[in-house]
């Protein structure tokens, strides 16, 4: 792990327990308790902890920020392994210092969480979920659209979004669906997303779904287009059924699934 990684990952495990030991953390990350410590003096100097004999605690001026990991984030979200690693995949494939856009979703929640080991994100949204915990990386930038408040997966939509999104231009945008079916195609559960979907295709070079196996074979109320020539890439598990990969690779539609995730590798099923 590369030592911007390891201080992501350090912040993250201090930010959601308040405080950590020196011989927790090397066991976590598998580094000695030397190199441990040094990273905690470095984020002591960026104001982030407090060192204390053996350890480290929060920075209270970053409470807020806990705050808004339980109270908004951790309270309405349950954990889902599946989503993380189809999320992890899918920062891998984001380029430092390229703009792009997230929107609503818990997998896409889960695409911001992992873009926290980057060092320079630039990332515009309509999900709070993802807004709030990118709050936690300092060098990252992120733009809300604006809009109405969509109280069942907190996100921010209605014309005040699309006129925002009418004024820029991203590279890439990732996206959620509710179900990709052979015949019935990319789909979305309302007309807010396929609004959002059409403004997003204008603006972006590349469209990204991101969505994990259980929405293979299932759709929804509402097409925002064919599984062929609609996006560029989809982000997904290993375990989706094989003649959704042949129909991807045969369309040119680029397929990325988590293998051995836990050691930072994946796979692109192009072959």
């Amino acid at each position: 792990m590369f030592k911007a990684a390891r201080l992501a990952r350090i912040k993250e495990i201090i930010l959601d327990r308040g405080q950590v030991d020196v011989n927790t953390l090397s066991v976590m990350l598998n580094v000695s308790d030397v190199t441990i410590r040094s990273d905690l003096e470095q984020l002591e100097q960026e104001k982030y902890i407090y060192r204390t004999y053996g350890g480290a605690v929060l920075n209270e001026d970053h409470l807020h920020q806990r705050e808004v990991q339980e109270n908004i984030i951790g309270a309405n979200l349950e954990y889902d392994r599946d989503k993380e690693y189809v999320g992890q995949v899918a920062a891998e494939l984001v380029d430092d210092g390229e703009w792009i856009f997230i929107g609503q979703g818990v997998t896409c929640y889960y695409v911001a969480k992992a873009l926290l080991k980057k060092n320079n994100v630039n990332v515009v949204t309509n999900n709070l979920y993802a807004a709030g915990v990118l709050s936690q990386n300092r060098q990252s930038n992120v733009m809300m659209t604006g809009g109405s408040l969509a109280h069942g997966s907190m996100s921010l939509v209605g014309d005040m979004s699309l006129k925002f999104l009418d004024e820029i231009f991203i590279s890439k945008a990732v996206i959620g669906v509710s179900g990709i079916d052979m015949d019935r195609g990319f789909t979305v559960s309302d007309a807010t997303e396929t609004n959002m979907f059409g403004q997003l295709k204008k603006i972006s070079r590349e469209l990204v779904v991101v969505a994990d196996h259980t929405k293979f074979g299932q759709s929804s109320l509402m097409r925002i287009g064919a599984l062929a020539g609609t996006v560029e890439r989809v982000v997904t598990n290993d375990n989706i059924p094989e003649e959704y990969k042949s129909f991807f690779f045969e369309h040119g539609v680029k397929i990325y699934t988590s293998y051995k995730i836990k050691t930072s590798s994946i796979r692109r099923e192009d072959a």
